[in-house]
């Protein structure tokens, strides 16, 4: 197989590889569209109707024409986003709830979300650096179906200058993506990897009709693709982890077949957001070390195929923001960061097993990210930071509290949102705010303080506002 011969992987994840690529050419995959089908077939795929067996042959020859890295390009040069590679990480927030958890006087409350929704996620974004991509976090149900992908996308567009998560769940949704690129960047927009979408498989170890027309028409553009499987152990998928990420496996190499298929060296992501179910209810189970573990997996079997991987994600089973809510949110994210994920969606705000948004959880999962970021950036090794003057200056026994060296380093450890240590005393005194308070404190500061991107030219305003608001 085409692999990275620098990475030296478990031998568990060269099982489950090799064990998708028998399944792959063995039992197949169902791919529900006719022309996806037929160009599978025209690349030598054995086709038996819809149902495609690519060999480990195939397989490998895609993975030679999908790039390991590339840069998402922003509205300006200097927003771009490298993604994949040993440094191309980007967080992007939470996408496609459909309700808004809020903390009420008598508890939380749990209500249909709106365009103001919509938009009050996008500004928290744009003004809280730890997020870099600014995603569809609400669907706005306050409006009419055909009127959510146009007016969703125009109000994230005037809240943030930052690059956007282009809504892709029909083929409907790709005319507007190109529509308004079109109006932002000009007719040629698609010279360069702009517009990020995500699509999901179909488990067990299919993809829709919709995912692979959509597939092959961004592709064909060189518009990167995010194929993301969601197996689900006991109902999608078998009951034990290794199953899941074999079905997992199987299906993303499948939407990659077809993206190379489409147009060799289309930018293409490997996602997988794997969990196992509970067999007593049927729902999903984010919480727990199975979610870490089936995440760390995911990201080494991107790794040994050399692509870029999504995976992970701030998700919490957790019906209110609380211990529970971010201590799972912390397990998912921090065991992607540390596998190497490179795309971190739905990394902020996220609540309910993926159904309902939370602005507080959105600023508490922000402040988190900050400190992963921090976390595996490399120890700088200068002379200032070895610092031996300092150490030889001050002696055994003595303290730094004084040296100019100290007053020069007394801000490194900060972060955007830290509170800093204080004794129990003080902290009651100031009123006791808990973490949640305080996140709801400044998500109304934040609020407050934004101020929207000034970059767009008037007549492309009035373009995007015709087409938009028609």
């Amino acid at each position: 197989m085409s692999v990275r011969d620098d990475i030296v992987q478990a031998p568990s994840v060269a099982a489950v590889h090799e064990s998708a690529l028998r399944v792959l050419e063995r039992t197949g995959v169902i791919v529900q569209d006719d022309e996806a089908v037929v160009l599978l077939r025209a690349r030598g795929v054995r086709c038996d109707g819809r149902r495609v067996h690519p060999t480990e042959e195939q397989v490998r020859r895609a993975l030679q024409t999908a790039p390991s890295a590339f840069v998402l390009a922003g509205r300006r040069p200097e927003l771009g986003l490298p993604l994949g590679g040993p440094d191309g990480r980007v967080f992007g927030s939470g996408a496609g709830a459909a309700y808004m958890l809020e903390r009420g006087v008598a508890g939380p409350i749990l209500r249909p979300g709106t365009l103001a929704d919509l938009e009050a996620s996008a500004k928290l974004g744009h003004v809280l650096p730890a997020i870099d991509l600014n995603g569809d976090c609400m669907e706005p149900l306050d409006l009419p179906e055909g009127e959510r992908t146009r007016r969703g996308t125009l109000t994230r567009l005037l809240a943030s200058d930052k690059a956007i998560e282009w809504v892709a769940s029909a083929d409907e949704d790709l005319d507007v993506a190109e529509r308004v690129n079109e109006i932002l960047f000009g007719a040629r927009w698609y010279e360069q990897p702009r517009a990020l979408i995500v699509l999901n498989t179909t488990a067990p170890l299919q993809l829709s009709g919709e995912t692979a027309r959509i597939t092959l028409r961004w592709a064909r553009l060189g518009q990167p693709v995010c194929a993301t499987a969601c197996v689900m152990g006991g109902t999608t998928g078998p009951a034990t982890p290794a199953g899941v990420l074999v079905v997992q496996h199987a299906e993303v190499l499948t939407a990659l077949l077809l993206c190379q298929a489409a147009r060799e060296g289309a930018p293409f992501v490997y996602g997988g957001l794997p969990v196992m179910a509970s067999l007593r209810t049927g729902g999903v189970r984010f919480g727990g070390p199975e979610f870490a573990r089936l995440t760390v997996a995911t990201a080494q079997l991107a790794h040994l195929c050399g692509l870029p991987v999504r995976a992970g994600a701030a998700c919490t089973d957790a019906h209110v923001v609380d211990g529970q809510a971010m201590a799972e949110s912390a397990e998912g994210l921090a065991a992607a960061v540390f596998a190497g994920a490179h795309f971190l969606f739905q990394a902020a705000g996220i609540m309910s097993s993926f159904n309902a948004l939370s602005l507080e959880k959105y600023v508490l999962d922000a402040d988190l990210i900050a400190a992963l970021r921090a976390a595996v950036d490399p120890v700088r090794v200068g002379d200032d930071d070895l610092a031996e003057h300092v150490i030889d200056a001050v002696g055994p026994g003595a303290s730094y509290l004084g040296a100019a060296h100290t007053r020069r380093h007394a801000h490194d450890a900060e972060r955007p949102g830290g509170r800093p240590p204080e004794t129990f005393e003080r902290w009651v005194a100031a009123g006791a705010e808990d973490a949640v308070a305080a996140a709801a404190r400044r998500v109304r500061e934040l609020l407050a303080a934004h101020e929207p991107p000034d970059d767009l030219d008037p007549l492309v305003r009035r373009q995007l506002d015709s087409y938009c608001l028609s």
